[in-house]
């Protein structure tokens, strides 16, 4: 008698490739980066929330509806990442940590 068992799959997550893999695996948006800019009251020190191996984090805020930047008390907050491009390395840890 043969061997029924089955080989079970298995599956490996999807890695995006791009900046537009990602916003149509997650529910993303682009912004521009002087809307960011004003969003993080110009990347001020204390908007910093900290440093990753492929750039700094600031924290952020923007409208709810309109998504245009908006002050702290009238705002959403967001988490703005801004990528050091001195290697590639940086852009595949980008990219992965934007994929939820």
């Amino acid at each position: 008698m043969a061997n029924c068992l089955r080989r079970q799959s298995t599956t490996m997550p999807v890695t995006p490739r791009s900046e537009g893999d990602i916003r149509q695996q997650a529910d993303l948006r682009s912004f521009a980066f002087k809307d960011l800019k004003e969003a993080t009251m110009n990347f001020r020190p204390d908007s910093a929330l900290g440093q990753g191996r492929s750039g700094s984090v600031f924290k952020g805020w923007v409208d709810e509806t309109t998504f245009a930047p908006a002050s702290r008390a009238a705002g959403m907050p967001i988490v703005v990442k801004i990528l050091e491009q001195k290697d590639f390395q940086g852009h595949i840890d980008w990219l992965v940590s934007a994929n939820p």
